[in-house]
């Protein structure tokens, strides 16, 4: 047999000579270099590369005492070109586009955007030198940043902002050139080097902590993204992106103004901005991914939490609190805006269980006596517990909500002598209010088990008030359970289970019905007599109104 019969043998799909030829692999070409090198030249690395490099020269010349020995010479020099720069940036960019280049016109007003703020960080060498050259120099930028902005806007077609974009860039220069002000003006008082008290020490906390993270949430207020071109001002990101680029540019400022003026850059400071930054990457994702993966969006969700524990350890007590009570009302928006979203559900417990751990001391000394940071440690961990419990409608798990509500109470008292009871009536309060969203058919006994905790919780209230309860403890335990119950009835028209709100009925009348026994032992018998006659009366009344609905045999 031939060896071509023999191959048609083995593979009868194939008759003898007809076999496929066999594939021959050829590798990828490699591009040349030439075809890169044209694509770097199409990108002009030659502005950035001169922006660099004038930078780098400004920063030359503030060092080099031989060229200009005065720092007013220097400031005057760097000003100048700076400025100068800036405006033929923009005077070129409107050529090209005159001649519709519009690629490298569209970079030249990027690199005027990313110089933009520079001019403010070479005054605060002024800032040590005089008021009225401060002043002169923040007007005259703001001015000038104007007029550029305006003949860009005017004479660049594609370079056409929104007027929510416009009117924060308008706020982000008036608050760099506010800042250059208040710290020269603030400087005046202050009395030495690194003290943490005074005008300055305030300005820039506040202005790390609250203005600056003010100003990127504003990101949040521009247009929902669209692509309406192939430029890179066209894109969908570019708004957003500009606007990120004016904060960097702001913090930069604001850690020069620190450097200059003798603040570091501490972490819980930097947090704030992190934070608010995190949740403007989560809100406005899609501004960079028309339709991001389930992945991605769960990545964004967790980085405001990671974020807010990052002062845990820095001494910033007061701000990792702020920030996780914050991400607390953060995500439960999620969960409300979100349905079903389990893990915005579990970040927003875990918030919730740091910002009880962090509580600060002048909160809660009035409550805990001798406050412990351990305590509130283990607080957290039984506020997750409890809220975690509270989420479901097992009555099993309502064992284990009411046992860790009994546990946190009992443990915020402390040593005061009436933390058992308080522990008691929370877990009780919390079981009462937890079978409220029970489905009773769905759980054998579980009716029987309400009536039951209701009774002891109605026995424990007059144990405790005979055991000298303050007269508005029980009470106001009983307010909020029947402010929960007639709520649950405003939005259901239903009172049943009638076992919870009669239980607090009776727990509220707890105080005034010890208080009227306690007047009645010491009352006359005979007033006793004539006070029981008229309720006896009162009794005898109510029974023969109501005799047709409960009377079995129409007894007349």
């Amino acid at each position: 047999m031939s060896e071509e019969s023999k191959s048609a043998a083995s593979h009868p799909e194939i008759p003898p000579g007809n076999e496929a030829a066999p594939f021959a692999f050829a590798p990828p070409r490699r591009r040349p270099m030439t075809c890169w090198l044209k694509r770097l030249l199409a990108c002009n690395p030659f502005y950035l590369s001169s922006a660099a490099l004038l930078l780098y020269g400004l920063y030359r010349v503030s060092m080099d005492p031989s060229f200009l020995p005065t720092e007013v010479g220097q400031l005057v020099f760097n000003f100048t070109s700076l400025q100068i720069y800036e405006l033929l940036l923009v005077v070129t960019a409107i050529v090209l586009a005159r001649r519709c280049i519009w690629y490298d016109s569209a970079l030249l007003l990027i690199l005027e955007n990313l110089l933009l703020l520079v001019p403010f960080i070479l005054i605060n060498q002024a800032g040590l030198i005089e008021q009225r050259t401060v002043w002169t120099l923040c007007v005259l930028t703001a001015l000038l940043a104007v007029g550029r902005w305006g003949a860009a806007y005017g004479w660049v077609s594609v370079f056409r902002l929104s007027p929510r974009l416009l009117a924060g860039g308008a706020v982000v220069l008036g608050v760099n050139a506010a800042w250059v002000i208040a710290y020269r003006i603030a400087q005046e008082t202050k009395a030495g080097m690194g003290i943490e008290s005074g005008a300055a020490y305030e300005i820039n906390q506040a202005s790390w902590l609250w203005l600056l993270p003010a100003l990127c949430a504003l990101a949040n207020l521009l247009p929902r993204p669209r692509d309406h071109g192939d430029l890179l001002v066209q894109r969908r990101w570019f708004p957003v992106s500009l606007f990120l680029v004016w904060i960097a540019g702001t913090g930069t400022h604001l850690y020069a103004l620190g450097y200059i003026y003798d603040w570091p850059l501490r972490r819980e400071l930097l947090a704030p901005v992190l934070w608010a930054l995190a949740w403007t990457l989560r809100f406005r994702l899609t501004d960079f991914i028309a339709m991001p993966g389930p992945v991605l969006q769960r990545a964004t969700l967790v980085l405001p939490l990671a974020v807010a524990l990052a002062p845990m350890e820095a001494g910033g007590g007061k701000v990792f609190f702020a920030l996780n009570a914050l991400n607390v009302v953060a995500f439960a928006l999620v969960v409300w805006r979100q349905r079903g979203s389990r893990l915005a559900l579990q970040l927003a417990l875990v918030s919730l269980a740091a910002t009880v751990a962090s509580l600060p001391v002048e909160v809660v000394h009035p409550v805990a006596g001798q406050f412990d940071r351990v305590k509130f440690i283990g607080l957290a961990v039984l506020a997750y517990l409890v809220v975690g419990a509270a989420l479901t409608r097992n009555p099993k798990v309502a064992v284990a909500g009411a046992f860790g509500a009994a546990l946190a109470a009992g443990w915020l008292r402390g040593e005061v002598s009436d933390a058992a009871h308080w522990a008691v009536q929370s877990g009780l309060t919390f079981f009462l209010l937890h079978s409220l969203r029970w489905q009773d058919h769905e759980h054998q006994g579980a009716a029987p088990v309400r009536v039951l905790m209701a009774g002891a919780w109605v026995l424990h209230s007059f144990e405790w008030v005979r055991c000298g309860a303050a007269l508005l403890q029980p009470v106001s335990i009983a307010t909020i359970v029947l402010a929960i119950c007639w709520f649950r009835w405003w939005l259901r028209l239903n009172w049943s289970p009638v076992a919870v709100p009669l239980a607090g009925l009776l727990v509220a009348l707890s105080s005034p019905a010890n208080l009227v026994l306690g007047k009645l032992q010491s009352a006359p018998a005979g007033l006793v007599a004539v006070v029981g006659s008229f309720l006896l009366f009162g009794l005898g009344t109510l029974a023969a109104l109501t005799k047709s609905r409960w009377s079995r045999n129409g007894w007349h």
